[in-house]
């Protein structure tokens, strides 16, 4: 018998995350699992709660979308705990791109039993450090993309949306945040190697995908050992809404203007000649302002169940 540790959202979805909670709790203890809910009603309790619990336990399992997903980096990354995805969010980046199933309780529990019994997937991590971290302090994870620039701008906009969801979503956000872009100055250091530039976006990929499917590094992997920096040279508004229009497809990167280069370690800091630096997001989560550091943590995470695409 295992014991594993459940973080769910009660307060997504009007009532939704409880009810997906509680019918994962109920397939778990049906599994002959002891089950703790740690659940507290916030993001930053809900880590506290499982950070102190983490001694104990076999798993954590979290249920929700990419924030939910990222609380759990928190507790489990860079250690020996494993963690369970049971994917009931709007985007789901991560299960994605770990082949995982969505909106399906009985198959992502599944899984998690298939996980217990020795299916897990090693996968990297981004690590992040710097003076502003938002609620976890001197090092915080992300799984797929952080964002600093105007991506960073329409993922805090789009992080106070209720409707519409997944890259719907991220398009109104795209269109609300548009009147008020003004190019960013920015000081990207990547694997030692400093410039300063005027930037439209830019970002740090572990994983090809954020804002629910939209693929920015297309070609980034969660199991190669490196991050990709994402970075688009200064745009004019009008150019703006298709050019994120082929975000889907990956299609941005036939843009000149976009570069895409592998690193290891990277820094992003406010540059001159240009608009202050949004604080940066990952996961749709905010993680804080400038100056960043990002390195990548090589199979920082073990995953029940995920089968890396």
């Amino acid at each position: 018998m295992s014991t594993i540790g459940v973080i769910t959202n009660p307060t997504s979805g009007s009532g939704r995350g409880m009810r997906l909670g509680a019918e994962t709790l109920t397939a778990l203890v049906a599994g002959g699992h002891q089950v703790e809910d740690l659940s507290r009603g916030s993001w930053k309790a809900s880590l506290e709660a499982s950070l102190k619990a983490r001694r104990h336990l076999d798993a954590l399992v979290v249920v929700g979308g990419d924030g939910m997903v990222n609380l759990g980096l928190q507790v489990c990354g860079e250690h020996k705990l494993p963690l369970g995805i049971v994917a009931a969010g709007s985007g789901n980046d991560l299960a994605k791109s770990l082949g995982l199933p969505e909106h399906d309780i009985p198959a992502a529990v599944a899984r998690i039993e298939e996980g217990l019994r020795g299916d897990v997937a090693t996968v990297d991590l981004g690590r992040v450090s710097g003076p502003s971290l938002k609620l976890t302090g001197k090092t915080r994870y992300f799984s797929a993309v952080l964002s600093a620039g105007l991506d960073a701008a329409i993922a805090a906009y789009g992080s106070n949306l209720k409707y519409p969801r997944g890259p719907l979503k991220y398009k109104v956000a795209t269109l609300r945040e548009l009147p008020r872009f003004s190019p960013y100055g920015v000081t990207v250091t990547v694997d030692g190697k400093s410039w300063q530039q005027a930037c439209t976006l830019v970002a740090v990929a572990n994983a090809p995908m954020f804002g629910g499917g939209l693929r920015i590094s297309p070609e980034s992997s969660v199991t190669d050992g490196l991050l990709e920096v994402v970075i688009a040279e200064p745009l004019k508004r009008r150019e703006i809404v298709p050019l994120f229009g082929k975000l889907m497809e990956g299609r941005h990167l036939e843009d000149p203007r976009i570069r895409v280069i592998k690193a290891r370690h990277v820094t992003v800091a406010q540059g001159p000649g240009g608009s202050t630096l949004p604080p940066a997001f990952a996961d749709g989560e905010l993680v804080g302002a400038e100056p960043l550091e990002v390195h990548v943590a090589p199979g920082a995470l073990r995953v029940l169940g995920g089968r890396p695409q």
